[in-house]
């Protein structure tokens, strides 16, 4: 399966399946899509509306069935072959998505990890939550390597460029002081 951001002006092609993607207020307004193709055949579109929040960051990711979408305020898991999506409420904005393609010997357990301004959120291949550490930065997290049991990475607390290390447990999320 090949998922993808649309540009605007692919962004009305026909899907059999349109799920839509918003933040906690109701709204009409598509402000990005993303399609999930398989052999170039359309499967699904998520449409991503303006309450999802603002977004310099976006980014997707796909393991199995499971769709991983950073965007604004929110991650949002769509199971497309199921046609459901959940929506996890981020503190502060969307930064990056991670998985085994970006950090080396990341545990089986984790199919995704994402993070914003401030945490990080682990998911499973079911794209359920293992865990949320909050409290790593204020303008932004970035992860840097994965290692048996321990994901390293930075958090930004004195912008621009005060970034400060931290280490992580990758079974439960807890800080390793």
């Amino acid at each position: 399966m090949k998922v993808e951001f649309l540009s605007p002006r692919d962004a009305y092609l026909e899907f059999d399946q349109i799920l839509v993607a918003a933040g906690e207020i109701s709204d009409s307004e598509v402000i990005a899509s993303v399609a999930a193709t398989v052999d170039s055949a359309p499967l699904a579109r998520v449409d991503i509306l303006a309450s999802a929040g603002e977004s310099c960051f976006r980014d997707v990711r796909v393991n199995d069935s499971m769709i991983y979408i950073g965007y604004g305020r929110f991650v949002f898991v769509v199971d497309v072959h199921l046609g459901y999506m959940r929506r996890f409420s981020l503190s502060g904005y969307f930064g990056h998505l991670y998985d085994s393609r970006d950090l080396d010997h990341l545990d089986r357990q984790i199919s995704i990890l994402a993070a914003s301004a401030s945490e990080v959120l682990a998911f499973d291949r079911k794209g359920d939550l293992i865990w949320k550490q909050q409290d790593l930065g204020i303008d932004g997290v970035v992860l840097h390597r994965a290692t048996p049991g321990r994901i390293d990475g930075e958090g930004e607390w004195d912008p621009p460029g005060g970034w400060r290390p931290f280490s992580l447990r990758s079974d439960t999320g807890s800080i390793i002081r």
